[in-house]
């Protein structure tokens, strides 16, 4: 038992002499290979990443300019024929299932044949939709237009609408009412 409680007692002692040679065998290392550096302490053309001139030089595959405008027009097909815009869950992916094709090719087209990226797209669909649908019923509010057309978000919905429209829902469903009432007289 005696032997017991000398090793209980003794052990924090060794486990302390343990952490103390370690401790003191990584200085000895790091002061016989000199002190450790740091991002800061390399010139900056020395943290260029490796090969980055490659990878800017090929961006991978890429479809030629006539597939590219097939590819958009098929899409422009799809989201006015089967409006896959009103899905609030709709991904890149897909609509690229959906056209038989891949995310990148998609995605790309997106980019370079119609100036947006994926949700810009669905968002500008969107707002037309919902223009679409306050012109056909005006007593829709902000917010049913907003759930209707597939956003989750009213923020969302009226940033989208700014940017393709230049004004807020409300001022442009006002607006809307205005010139029908002057039409109308």
């Amino acid at each position: 038992m005696n032997t017991y409680v000398l090793l209980i007692a003794y052990l924090p002692l060794l486990v302390g002499l343990v952490f103390l040679v370690v401790f003191l065998r990584r200085r000895h290392l790091t002061h016989k290979a000199g002190p450790v550096k740091t991002v800061k302490d390399y010139p900056m053309q020395d943290r260029a990443i490796p090969h980055a001139d490659r990878m800017l030089e090929d961006p991978g595959p890429s479809l030629k300019d006539s597939d590219m405008e097939e590819l958009r027009d098929r899409l422009c097909n799809v989201l006015e024929r089967e409006k896959l815009y009103l899905n609030p869950d709709i991904r890149v992916g897909d609509l690229a299932e959906r056209l038989y094709t891949n995310k990148s090719y998609l995605a790309q087209t997106i980019k370079l044949k119609m100036g947006k990226n994926f949700c810009q797209l669905v968002h500008y669909y969107r707002v037309r939709e919902a223009m679409r649908l306050y012109a056909q019923n005006p007593e829709l509010t902000i917010t049913q237009l907003c759930r209707r057309v597939g956003f989750n978000s009213m923020t969302t919905f009226n940033t989208a609408f700014g940017r393709n429209t230049g004004f807020t829902p409300a001022e442009w469903c006002k607006e809307f009412r205005k010139r029908n009432e002057a039409k109308a007289v």
